[in-house]
């Protein structure tokens, strides 16, 4: 398993500390996660507080500390691959913080660094509060924003040096660093502003940073007016002593800066905190008075030289008498002169190695034909990407696995992972499928180098297809397929890497007829099909009369395209103009769910809660662009009247419109169309929700199974040459 390090300098910190290690202990993460305290000194009860939460903890002299010298050690120090640096005050708002963070390096390959947003703690000032609501907007709120310098656009160097600091701030308060990219650009031994130093070097030296907005830390100040002033003399001062910054300054400068600080303040006393022209001027007064102290503090701190040794140390909160100017180079691409070049080095770790070596094409590779159709237990060896809580293909595929296992064959799990999505071992895959879908004989092997083999060896996706084509010790090789996989992915290499599948010369067992019709038509295959099962024991109708008058269940799984979620939210925000009092209720998705009205979000949950959301629900929405969701199914068995997308996709498998499901024209107005006339028929949804509980009664797992295993029989009933 990979490792993460959460690295948080420490000096007299027991204020906060305590609150910060403990949600950083709270995190949910699929790695490995290594806590990291370097103490410089500390006279309270920090060190205590560390070791009580099981950090590993280093010291060193007060003296000794720099902030970039530092973090360069605690980088040398850390076992992760990316290390998340915190300060002492810095407390991370939610248990997904530290997955945002790192979910800024998989948004783009060459994402060095990722920062996330600094979010006041409620005694914070208006001020402040307003500072870092227009501050962290600029890099957007709705997702992850990548910025970089383009070394080759005259264009993009133009508008850089227009307005630099946007793609070179870059805070250790809350960010990430990427140890591949630190070792090429580590940090500066500087005292201050080394974070502001990196993100400058980083991006004009060809890497990438990202702002991910829902990596949020509570970390504010809330001084004295005169004690802000001073904060931002030691603040000011040491961007003019590291990176050579001098405030503007004259009457007529100065006012206007403070001027647009207050009209900023009265934006979000107005537009956040709701307060009338009348009642923000009291604290807009206050905001006159912090606004020019802070740049009486900007202007004399970026003119420390100028001031007596007596007059910086009564000005500076620190209690810092000296000026002292740290020479590093320049910004050679701010100044105008012609970036250098910078070749990647190459990258052991390249996610589609499996797909080059897999060319020039080649037949499958079988044993020699023997007959094995008559053959009670057959061996079959499955090929799985790796997984996660809520996946319906996969549910499918353990459910299947299960059938056969009970019809005596004997079945082994093998997980293939060229993305390295999942570092879990295969104990933990095992607990998983176990605990959150189905207990299962079968072991789970991770990778494919213990390969044994078996009477058939089973791709289940198109990743998994092209290893399986040529691993030995089969007889015959099948491909379970779910669903038209290149139709995942834009007109890119993996929409052909994925058809590429199709010329490999698998048997198809298909998931429903329509999937397998595709497949002979299109590719010339022979493929057999099944039909999905239903959970009729866990997902039940409920009682007509305990359900909710008008609540709408979506299945709103953002992670799978094909779902077409948006959608969804565009009908159902019609639906809210017209009839305010529905109330939305989404599931399937570990992701923050952007809607334009209130909603309640479950997440990703149990069966047994989805069963129950499905007894007290008016309405189903559970789209498909392509094969139909098991979710409908489950929705159909537990009563609940399910809205779909019109399509042969659809029709061919659930009936017309209205037999079963009801289904919609795919724009906003039909979709909210077909969910009020719902709502308004109570005996209409009665009476399709007995056609469609009679119907999925007939689509059992045990018929499932019983579909697989007739296919596979017909495949080795005529064995190839």
């Amino acid at each position: 398993m990979s490792v993460v390090t959460v690295a948080i300098p420490v000096l007299n910190g027991e204020r906060y500390l305590g609150e910060v290690l403990a949600m950083v202990r709270a995190q949910e993460l699929d790695r490995e996660l290594e806590l990291l305290v370097v103490d410089s000194g500390s006279t309270d009860g920090s060190l205590d507080i560390a070791r009580e939460h099981g950090a590993v903890v280093h010291s060193i002299p007060r003296a000794s500390f720099s902030h970039g010298a530092t973090r360069n050690w605690m980088m040398e120090l850390a076992r992760g691959d990316h290390v998340a640096f915190l300060t002492q005050d810095a407390t991370p708002a939610h248990p997904r913080w530290l997955a945002a963070l790192l979910a800024g390096f998989e948004a783009a390959g060459d994402v060095a660094l990722v920062f996330g947003p600094h979010r006041p703690r409620p005694d914070a000032s208006h001020m402040i509060k307003a500072e870092m609501w227009r501050f962290f907007r600029s890099w957007g709120e709705d997702g992850i924003d990548v910025q970089r310098v383009d070394l080759s656009d005259e264009h993009d160097l133009a508008a850089y040096r227009r307005e630099a600091w946007r793609r070179q701030y870059f805070s250790d308060v809350n960010g990430c660093v990427a140890r591949r990219a630190w070792q090429e650009i580590p940090y500066r031994p500087v005292p201050y502003a080394e974070d502001q130093l990196l993100g400058r070097e980083m991006v004009e030296a060809g890497w990438a940073k990202a702002f991910s907005p829902e990596a949020e830390v509570l970390h504010s100040h809330d001084y004295p007016p005169g004690d802000f002033m001073r904060r931002y003399f030691d603040e000011y001062r040491s961007l003019r002593e590291v990176l050579g910054h001098v405030e503007p300054v004259g009457p007529r400068r100065s006012a206007r800066d403070v001027w647009h600080l207050v009209k900023a303040d009265r934006a979000y006393l107005r537009e956040v905190e709701g307060l009338s022209k009348p009642a923000s001027l009291g604290p807009l007064a206050v905001s006159v008075r912090h606004h020019a102290l802070r740049t009486a503090g900007a202007v004399l701190g970026t003119r420390a030289d100028r001031l007596p040794r007596r007059a910086r140390e009564a000005l500076s909160l620190e209690g810092r008498d000296s000026f002292e100017p740290v020479a590093i180079p320049g910004s050679p691409l701010a100044d105008g002169a012609a970036p250098a070049r910078r070749l990647e080095p190459a990258d052991p770790g390249w996610d589609y190695g499996f797909v080059r070596d897999a060319f020039p094409r080649r037949p499958l590779s079988l044993e020699p034909a023997r007959d094995l159709a008559d053959k009670h237990s057959l061996e079959l060896a499955w090929v799985l990407p790796p997984w996660k809580r809520g996946s319906g293909g996969h549910t499918t595929i353990f459910r299947i696995i299960r059938m056969l296992e009970e019809k005596g064959h004997r079945c082994s799990v093998h997980v293939f992972d060229p993305m390295h999505r999942d570092h879990r071992p295969a104990h933990e895959l095992a607990d998983e499928v176990r605990d959150h879908f189905i207990p299962l004989d079968a072991p789970i092997v991770r990778g494919l180098d213990g390969w044994t083999g078996g009477d058939v060896g089973i791709a289940t996706n198109w990743w998994t297809a092209y290893p399986l084509r040529d691993l030995p010790h089969c007889a015959e090789k099948a491909y379970l397929v779910q669903d038209v996989e290149p139709e995942f992915h834009a007109r890119s290499a993996e929409y052909l890497w994925a058809e590429e599948t199709y010329r490999m010369d698998y048997r198809c067992i298909a998931y429903t007829p329509w999937m397998a019709e595709i497949l002979r038509d299109r590719h010339g295959l022979w493929a057999e099909y099944f039909e999905c099962g239903t959970d009729l024991l866990t997902y039940r109708p409920g009682r007509e009369d305990t359900r909710e008058p008008a609540t709408v269940a979506v299945y709103a799984r953002l992670e799978t395209e094909r779902r077409a979620v948006e959608l969804a939210l565009a009908a159902l925000a019609v639906v809210k103009e017209r009839r305010p009092e529905v109330h939305v209720v989404t599931f399937g998705s570990e992701r923050r769910l952007p809607a334009p009205f209130e909603h309640e979000n479950l997440g990703v949950v149990s069966p047994a809660s989805l069963a129950a959301l499905y007894q007290r629900a008016t309405v189903g929405l559970c789209f498909s662009l392509t094969t139909h969701s098991l979710v409908a199914q489950e929705m159909m068995a537990g009563g609940l009247p399910v809205i779909e997308l019109e399509g042969e996709n659809v029709s061919s498998q659930l009936g017309a419109s209205g037999e079963h499901v009801v289904q919609a024209a795919p724009d906003p107005v039909s979709v909210a169309d077909a969910v009020l006339a719902l709502l308004d028929d109570p005996s209409g949804r009665r009476e399709m929700a007995v056609r469609a509980r009679g119907f999925v009664e007939t689509r059992t797992w045990d018929r499932a199974g019983r579909q697989v295993d007739e296919a596979l029989r017909k495949f080795l009933s005529e064995p190839r040459s």
